[in-house]
C-alpha cells in the first residue's frame, strides 16, 4: 500500500518537543553581559571581553608605566663625578693645561653646563688667589654693572688674552734650551721636550737634535753617540733614549735585588745556645 500524505504529519510532534527541550536548555546558560567585566581606558578590553584577572593587570600595568615616565622625566640630571679643573692662579704656563681641564669637564657634563651664563661662573670659581682671583672680581663686577648677554666664546678669549705667553714660540724655544733631564726619567724629559718643540713651530731636526743632547745627562748621552747607527732625526733620538734609558732602569732594578738577597744570605739567622754559659 503507498504512504499518505498524513503519514508524514505524525513526527511532527516529537520535532516540537526536541526544540522546546533545546530552547530550555539554552535559557539555563544565558550568554555573558559585557557590562559584568569593567572596561579600562586604552585597553583590549574595549573592543573584546577579557577575564576580570587580566584586565586587572593590564591596568597595573598601564598604571605602572605612567609612573615610571613620569617620574624619569622628573628626575633632573645628575653632573658625573669626575675630577674638577685645578685651581688657576694666573701663571700664564698653566693656562692651557686649565683650558684643557675646563673643557674635557664642561663637555662631560654638557647637560648641565648648556648655557654660556653657567660655564662661565663655573670657570670663575676656579680662579682663585694672585692674579686669577683679582681678575675674577674684576670681571665680575663688569658684568654686574652691563646688560650685555653672557657669551662663553667672549670670555674664553678675553681670558686668553689676559694670560696667555706673549711670545708663546720664543717661551717655548727658551725651555729647549734650557731645561734637563735631572733627576726624572726619560720619558718625562721627551714629553716636555716634545710640548715645547710643538708650540715653538720648530720642525726642523738639527735645531731640535741638538736642543735634546743639551736636555739629556751625559751617560746617556755617551751611550747614544756611541752606537752604530746613532739616529739622524729627531724621532729617532726620542726612541732611542727612551729604550736605552728604560733598559739601565731595569738593570739596575735587577741589580738591587740580587744586591738585597745577598746580603740576606750573609746575615743569616743565628740561633742562642741556652745551655752554653
Amino acid at each position: 500500500m503507498a504512504p499518505t500524505i498524513e503519514s508524514y504529519r505524525e513526527p511532527l510532534p516529537l520535532i516540537e518537543e526536541e526544540t522546546e527541550t533545546e530552547t530550555k536548555r539554552q535559557s539555563l546558560s544565558p550568554e555573558p553581559d559585557l557590562n559584568d567585566y569593567p572596561t579600562q581606558p586604552g585597553s583590549l578590553a574595549q573592543s573584546q571581553t577579557l577575564p576580570e584577572p587580566l584586565i586587572q593587570f593590564e591596568s597595573l600595568s598601564l598604571k605602572m608605566a605612567q609612573e615610571s615616565g613620569t617620574a624619569a622625566a622628573a628626575v633632573p640630571n645628575k653632573e658625573i663625578k669626575m675630577n674638577t679643573p685645578t685651581l688657576f692662579t694666573g701663571k700664564k704656563e698653566k693656562l692651557e693645561e686649565f683650558l684643557i681641564e675646563l673643557e674635557m669637564y664642561l663637555a662631560m657634563n654638557a647637560d648641565i653646563y648648556n648655557i654660556d651664563q653657567r660655564k662661565i661662573i663655573f670657570t670663575l670659581l676656579f680662579m682663585k688667589e694672585e692674579t686669577a682671583g683679582s681678575w675674577k672680581q674684576s670681571y665680575w663686577r663688569q658684568t654686574q654693572e652691563q646688560t650685555q648677554p653672557w657669551d662663553w666664546m667672549v670670555f674664553k678669549n678675553t681670558l686668553i688674552t689676559s694670560f696667555a705667553t706673549p711670545d708663546k714660540p720664543g717661551d717655548a724655544i727658551t725651555k729647549m734650551e734650557t731645561e734637563t733631564m735631572t733627576s726624572g726619567t726619560a720619558d718625562e724629559f721627551i714629553e716636555r721636550f716634545k710640548i715645547n718643540a710643538n708650540n715653538s713651530g720648530v720642525t726642523q731636526d738639527r735645531p731640535l737634535i741638538e736642543w735634546f743632547m743639551k736636555g739629556i745627562n751625559a751617560p746617556l748621552l755617551d751611550k747614544i753617540l756611541n752606537l752604530e747607527n746613532p739616529p739622524t732625526m729627531i724621532v729617532g733620538w726620542y726612541t732611542t733614549a727612551s729604550k736605552l734609558d728604560n733598559q739601565w732602569r731595569r738593570e739596575q732594578a735587577i741589580a738591587n735585588r740580587l744586591k738585597e738577597g745577598a746580603n740576606t744570605k750573609k746575615k743569616g739567622f743565628r740561633f742562642q745556645n741556652k745551655n752554653i754559659p
